[in-house]
C-alpha cells in the first residue's frame, strides 16, 4: 500500500484515431439542418454515445423509431421536450437537467431542444452496425409545426416518466 503521502500515479496513454479504428470505434461530427452540433463516438457494434448541442434558436430534431437500438437521453443544461407517437396519440414528456429518459423500440420520438441546450444521447442494444433508424413523417407532422411557447404551455401538463 502506499504511504498516505505520496499521491498514486496512473499511467495514462492517448488513444490515436487509428489505434481507436482498429478496435472498431470511429468518431464522426456533423453540424444538422437545424443548426445542432451533434459529436459522435460509434463503435462497430452499434453503440454509439452522442453530445448535442443546440443552436441559439433552439429546434425540433427529426421524428424516427428504431426496431432494436435504444436511445438515453441525458440533459444536461436547458430542457427537453420528448415526444413519443403512441398510435395517434402525442405524449409529452419535459425534462429538465439531470433527467434521463430510455426510449422504447418500435415507438416513434421526436425531441425539441431550446437554444443552447446541451443533451447526451447514448446508443445501445442493438446488434451490430446495420442502420436502425427510421423516420416517422405522421409524428413529424403531428409536433414539428409546435412553437417553443406552446411546447412550455403542454408542458406544464407533461411529466417526467
Amino acid at each position: 500500500m502506499p504511504h498516505p503521502s505520496r499521491k498514486a500515479t496512473t499511467l495514462v496513454k492517448d488513444i490515436s484515431q487509428e489505434l481507436a479504428q482498429e478496435y472498431g470505434v470511429t468518431s464522426s461530427h456533423s453540424l444538422m439542418d437545424n443548426g445542432e452540433l451533434r459529436y459522435r463516438l460509434v463503435s462497430t457494434d452499434g453503440s454509439a454515445y452522442v453530445r448535442v448541442e443546440a443552436s441559439a434558436d433552439g429546434g425540433w430534431q427529426n421524428s424516427h423509431y428504431h426496431k432494436v437500438v435504444l436511445e438515453t437521453y441525458i440533459i444536461q443544461k436547458g430542457w427537453a421536450a420528448f415526444t413519443e407517437r403512441d398510435n395517434n396519440m402525442v405524449l409529452w414528456k419535459m425534462m429538465k437537467p439531470g433527467d434521463v429518459y430510455t426510449t422504447r423500440r418500435e415507438i416513434p420520438h421526436n425531441v425539441y431542444l431550446p437554444g443552447n441546450a446541451v443533451i447526451h444521447v447514448v446508443k445501445h442494444g442493438g446488434n451490430g452496425p446495420e442502420d436502425d433508424w427510421y423516420s416517422d413523417a405522421e409524428l413529424d407532422a403531428m409536433t414539428k409545426h409546435i412553437p417553443e411557447d406552446d411546447i412550455l404551455l403542454k408542458g406544464q401538463q407533461a411529466t417526467v416518466g
